[in-house]
């Protein structure tokens, strides 16, 4: 047994400071008498959480129906004030935790695999292999406002200095805190326009800049160290490769200007300025390495002359660049490395002129790529090593040169997503049979007639004029990226060190004469993901569309070349079901293969967590995305395929959230093989990667935890597949939620006016909360509805139906079925929890979903439903579900209380939960106002000021909650 939780007292005095700072600013700003009510309704919400009555929950609702509009509004800024407050102390607990507790994962993983009698041979090798990529997305579901989390940064390091200060200067740091809390008091809370696409950029290049760029390098370093020391006795060739691998076992791409899926507002022209703005940063970001550099190495040639190489780099560079002799004027000149770094310099000022200008690299006299700048850094380091300077050409020197390996001048690989509805109105508009539509062809003639276009000597002449804005779209974005520059070596499917790009972009699989790139660089896109991939036919038509713009073309000597990796996603319970035939298809199509060819026989494969969810619930999800895996995983070793999963998860358990390290270590065996792929998403990205710390620990976990997955077959004692009887099992409870969850949403007579009367999904539309729209076209349908306003706006009502609803249908459906009665039934879910990590893990985030879920909260919002059809009749089903699945999960996993395992966590929502209680309220009655007209006596000005007040109350709810969609 573990040791018993004991509270944090540290934390304890945090929680309390921030509580009464959190008084006094409103005390300060409006009042003693205004801070005691907020104080009075505050305690109210505490003693109903305490034990829930229904008197103490009238009087508090008697109290919110008394106040005025004016009061509600002040009310919810202040506790959604005080919800940030108790983030950041969260957060700081986090932080303190990780700075006590396991620094060494990576030794941990090492030692155990070592132990485990696992050859340092296959360890090197499944390094050698490895690439964890994480994708920044542009998701909207980050709530709070960017300034506004600057902010919190800003109180969380004075919050972190105040812990180690005493006396007067603890008094100036909380000093320090207040005035920033009274700035968030007296803010615009929310913010007052959606952010465009560029901003979105802007917020992933301040992620990549002030934490990414630091970060990657610090964790691989970390994990080559972890590897040297354990395996100390390994041979020289064994470290080198090691250490060559590692520094490329971690990679981040984004999503921000390159996803148009369902999102207007991104453009070729927008995804155009996007590339440049993230080149832009790294540019600048190098420039700015480079100038302590300077000022450390001051050997002279006196002393220790460089070598011959960098020597006569040095004068091509006098020759090439005319401001040199200018910039190194007056200056010491014996002083050679300072004279190179100089002349580095003046190579980025120029390849940031050239891009500002849209000139051509290396025409004012800057990099080309990211290789010529590597190349130059890695003469200067020889030539310290030749010197006996070893010691100089670490350091900075050599993160350096790490940092261009990573994120070469690209900064991420941007991928490109479009919908495949979007590139068949293109293909129809481009390619078409001369003897009508091709979609009325049988499938097999589609496929024949699109593998001719695609393996066709010339393409098809595309036309200067009538096409539609749509089809113009597609073809201007394939025709940006088949503008982007190729490595230097020419084409390639990307090389072991290319910039920051997705796993399967790092082959050098092209069949043409070409050399691979042997450094960082490469296109700055690589994967074109089509979402709601429906067969094969839908990969080919991209793939035809592509040979349109020359992205893939053949070539006499090697028969096909392509510049770029065809991405299906997968994202309905359907397509999972059929993306097994989907891809038979594809490794049987001769153009597909020539794809597969000239990309190094690597497929990545998207599958989607959050619509498969939407379409069949939680537990038909987990078990369609368990099945798709293993069985896609076992047909490409089989077609000689490496095959990459390209998880787009989100921060809830409805769109595949939840601690990824477990994930990774619960996927079937064989599925992860070396390389993962994910993707971030809004308030995720800000709790995971808002500052370098947070951003190591989980890119170890990350990293640790795909290299264990990947090895997991080969230790003894770990758990292996699961039997046949099993995924049996899981397969029926499967079948029994997705009924029961598709009877209650899709299936009852007026659901959908329910759902749009007891959530404030109309109010979610109107936030600014990120540039896509909330709806993939303007109908109430819960199937156009977009994933994470279904869900968050369920969150909102603190019911969270799609995160469980149907998984305690599915368990009774099990147990009616199974021989021997319920007992016998659930002592095989037991024995499967117990003993099959990836159905652990779906209980285990059932576990965590249900102890946020409060029906007595969510009976509040039904009411506003009242008269709405069937909305009584579905709360109703609501609660007897909710009730058979809390009965199943506490029967699988044998504990009585609510994550009885997380006490950590337990605590955290005890804590926070009686707050979260007074927003939801109050976002109740604010709805009631809204929808009534009850008190709004000033016309207009009223209203508006009861919808600001709701969108507070959102915002705070989804900070209580830790998440939105």
């Amino acid at each position: 047994m573990g040791r018993p939780h004991q509270p944090d007292r540290v934390n304890e005095e945090v929680k309390d400071f921030l509580l009464a700072a959190h008084r006094q600013i409103i005390t300060e700003q409006d009042g003693a008498a205004h801070a005691r009510w907020i104080a009075e309704i505050r305690e109210l919400a505490a003693r109903l959480r305490l034990r829930f009555a229904s008197a103490d929950e009238k009087k508090l609702v008697a109290r919110l129906r008394k106040m005025s509009i004016d009061d509600l509004h002040e009310a919810a800024r202040a506790f959604m004030l005080l919800f940030w407050l108790l983030n950041v102390a969260e957060e700081r607990h986090s932080e303190r935790q990780r700075a006590q507790h396991d620094r060494e994962r990576f030794h941990s993983l090492f030692e155990r695999l070592r132990k485990a009698g696992v050859p340092v041979e296959r360890v090197a090798e499944a390094i050698e292999s490895l690439r964890a990529t994480i994708v920044l997305t542009a998701h909207p579901t980050e709530a709070l406002r960017w300034s506004l989390r600057e902010t919190l940064d800003r109180i969380d390091a004075l919050l972190s200095a105040r812990e180690v200060t005493s006396g007067s200067r603890r008094r100036d740091v909380e000093e320090e805190i207040l005035a920033e809390i009274t700035g968030m008091y007296l803010s615009t809370n929310l913010r007052t326009r959606k952010p465009t696409p560029l901003d979105e950029v802007r917020y992933a290049i301040h992620v990549m800049g002030d934490v990414l760029v630091h970060a990657v390098p610090q964790v691989t370093a970390t994990f080559f160290a972890a590897f040297r020391d354990v395996y100390g006795d390994a041979s020289p060739a064994v470290l080198g490769r090691v250490a060559h691998a590692a520094p490329r076992s971690l990679r981040v791409g984004s999503w921000m200007g390159g996803d148009r899926d369902g999102n207007p507002f991104v453009t070729a022209r927008i995804t155009e300025k996007a590339v440049k703005q993230y080149r832009e940063a790294i540019l600048v970001h190098y420039r700015s390495r480079i100038q302590p550099l300077i000022e450390k190495l001051m050997l002279s040639d006196q002393r220790r002359p460089v070598s011959a190489a960098l020597e006569a780099s040095i004068a091509r560079d006098l020759k090439a660049l005319p401001d040199l002799e200018a910039r190194i004027d007056g200056r010491n000149t014996s002083e050679r490395y300072r004279v190179k770094l100089n002349a580095i310099a003046a190579r980025l000022d120029a390849r940031l002129r050239e891009d500002a200008e849209d000139r051509e690299p290396g025409s004012l006299g800057g990099y080309v790529d990211a290789s010529a700048m590597e190349a130059d850094l890695e003469l200067m380091r020889a030539s310290l090593v030749e010197s006996r300077a070893g010691r100089l050409a670490r350091g900075a020197l050599a993160a350096l040169i790490e940092e261009l390996d990573v994120f070469g001048f690209d900064l991420v690989a941007l991928d490109i997503r479009q919908n495949q509805s979007k590139h068949r109105q293109a293909r129809a508009e481009l390619i078409c049979p001369v003897d009508g539509p091709l979609e009325k062809l049988p499938l097999s003639k589609q496929r024949a007639f699109l593998e001719h276009i695609i393996l066709a000597q010339e393409p098809l002449p595309i036309p200067d004029t009538g096409l539609s804005d749509d089809a113009r779209e597609v073809l201007e974005t394939l025709q940006f990226v088949a503008r982007l520059p190729m490595p230097s070596g020419g084409p390639s499917g990307g090389s072991s060190g290319n910039a920051s790009g997705s796993a399967s972009g790092h082959t050098s699989g092209h069949t043409s004469g070409h050399a691979p790139s042997s450094g960082p660089g490469g296109r700055s896109i690589r994967d074109l993901v089509i979402s709601d991939t429906e067969n094969s036919v839908t990969v080919l038509e991209l793939l035809a569309l592509c040979r349109q713009v020359g992205l893939v073309r053949p070539d006499g000597k090697s028969g096909f070349e392509s510049d770029v990796n065809i991405v299906p996603l997968f994202e309905s319970i359907e397509s999972l079901s059929g993306a097994v035939e989907s891809m038979d298809r594809l490794y049987r199509s001769e153009a597909y293969r020539r794809q597969l060819a000239a990309r190094g026989m690597r497929q990545q494969v998207m599958i989607g967590y959050s619509d498969s969810m939407k379409d069949g619930g939680y537990l038909a999800a987990a078990a369609a995305l368990e099945k798709v895996q293993r069985e896609l995983a076992a047909q490409a070793k089989a077609e000689g395929v490496r095959l990459e999963f390209f998880h787009g998860r989100g921060g809830t358990i409805a769109r595949g959230g939840g601690p990824t390290h477990r994930a990774i270590l619960a996927q079937p065996t064989g599925t992860v093989n070396g390389r993962i792929k994910l993707t971030e998403q809004g308030e995720v990205i800000a709790s995971k990667y808002g500052t370098r710390s947070a951003a190591a620990y989980h890119l170890e976990l990350l990293l640790a935890a795909t290299l264990e997955a990947t090895l997991a077959p080969e230790i003894p004692d770990r758990a292996k597949e699961p039997s046949e009887s099993w995924r049996e099992a899981l397969a029926v409870l499967a079948e029994g939620s997705r009924k029961a969850y598709r009877a209650l949403v899709y299936e009852t007579e007026g659901f959908v006016d329910a759902f749009y009367a007891m959530t404030p999904i109309e109010e979610i539309s109107t936030l600014n909360l990120g540039s896509r729209p909330a709806r993939r076209t303007n109908t109430r349908a819960v199937q156009t509805l977009r994933a994470i306003p279904w869900t968050f706006s369920w969150n909102q009502t603190r019911i969270l139906l799609p995160s469980w609803y149907g998984a305690g249908s599915g368990v009774d459906a099990f147990c009616a079925a199974a021989p021997g009665g319920r007992d016998k039934a659930m002592a095989r879910l037991q024995t499967m929890y117990k003993r099959w990590p990836y159905f652990r893990s779906v209980i285990d985030n059932l576990e965590q979903v249900l102890a946020k879920t409060d029906l007595n909260v969510g009976k509040r919002y039904a009411e506003l439903a009242k008269g709405v059809g069937c909305t009584s009749e579905v709360f109703l089903r609501i609660e007897k579900e909710f009730n058979r699945t809390l009965r199943a999960v506490r029967d699988i996993s044998g504990e009585r209380m609510l994550l009885a395992r997380e006490p950590e966590l337990r605590e955290a929502l005890d804590q926070r939960t009686p707050y979260l209680d007074i927003l939801s309220y109050l976002q109740v009655e604010l709805l009631d106002r809204k929808r009534s007209g009850r008190g709004l006596e000033k016309g207009r000005k009223d209203l508006e000021r009861v919808e600001y007040a709701i969108q507070l109350t959102i915002n705070g709810i989804a900070a209580g909650l830790r998440n939105t969609g």
